[in-house]
């Protein structure tokens, strides 16, 4: 029988915009990021590989204190803000 579940883990995240770099580092600081240029215009190093990001999208900081990316749209629909 398959099942369904959901995500009842609370995680940190923050948006990453052109205006805010300098933190998504500070958030991220056990990882490498590059900032750059193009479509996507981003790249931090996973313990999974370099993951690609751009301006909007979201970095999520794990149990552990790894940082991944989630695409805006996809974060937007799954996560919701906790007082």
């Amino acid at each position: 029988m398959v099942k369904r579940y959901i995500k009842v883990t609370p995680v940190e995240a923050i948006q990453v915009t052109k205006f805010n770099h300098k933190k998504v580092e500070e958030f991220a600081f056990l990882q490498r990021i590059i900032f750059g240029y193009g479509p996507i215009r981003h790249s931090i190093d996973t313990l999974e590989g370099k993951m690609r990001f751009s301006d909007g999208d979201y970095l999520i900081k794990n149990e552990t204190g790894e940082c991944y990316v989630c695409r805006k749209g996809i974060f937007e629909k799954t996560y919701k803000e906790v007082e």
